[in-house]
């Protein structure tokens, strides 16, 4: 989780601003794939019931979206 300034503090210091840019490069990544899932693929709420139905969808999700960074990858 990245720190954030308050009201006590209102800078940073050095040490945990570049924490926060160490964790951005990994988050950015993380958070543009849930994004796109969630955006393109609907995927914001689980339609079945049970563990395995709803695995399952969000597996076909992910095929999905690996799929689709291929044909723009390949393309």
């Amino acid at each position: 989780i990245a720190f954030r300034p308050n009201r006590h503090h209102p800078e940073l210091p050095p040490r945990l601003k570049h924490y926060n840019r160490l964790i951005a490069r990994r988050r950015a990544q993380v958070e543009t794939t849930f994004a796109t899932l969630k955006r393109r693929m609907r995927l914001t709420c689980i339609r079945y019931v049970g563990l395995m139905k709803a695995s399952g969808q969000v597996l076909l999700a992910s095929i999905a979206f690996n799929m689709r960074r291929w044909a723009t990858i390949a393309a």
